[in-house]
């Protein structure tokens, strides 16, 4: 695993802590959901073209956590969404070779992800801030 650096983080992370504790959380929750989405997106234009129902599944989905303070999302074929057959294809069966989708998307945007989440969290807080200073005024 590689170490990623981040410009501007500190900045993003001390006006964060401005905000309330329910706050913090949410706009972590939409920055994470926000970064995710490029992989969605790009797993959704490497699935092979016959596979309509899958790229229509594939989304974001928030994870349950036992830990309240432990945010997790998944980005995958949904299968309440007719996704079931995702795996077979991402990984092949005996009968059927591998068309990987979800691997290249990862690989192909996992850095543009965490840009996502910044751009997100940039904005979000600024919302969130504006607000607080209109309750003030």
């Amino acid at each position: 695993m590689s170490d990623i650096e981040v410009l501007g983080m500190e900045a993003i992370l001390k006006k964060l802590k401005a905000l309330t504790e329910r706050v913090q959380k949410n706009v972590l929750t939409g920055a994470i959901r926000a970064g995710a989405s490029s992989i969605s997106k790009e797993a959704k234009l490497l699935v092979t073209k016959d596979s309509g129902t899958l790229k229509k599944s594939i989304g974001v989905v928030k994870r349950k956590s036992k830990n309240k303070n432990i945010v997790y999302f998944s980005v995958a074929p949904l299968k309440k969404k007719g996704g079931w057959y995702g795996h077979f294809l991402e990984f092949g069966t005996v009968k059927a070779p591998a068309h990987p989708f979800m691997r290249p998307a990862f690989e192909k945007k996992g850095n543009e992800t965490i840009e996502e989440a910044k751009k997100y969290m940039i904005k979000r807080i600024d919302k969130e801030i504006a607000k607080l200073w209109l309750k003030k005024t």
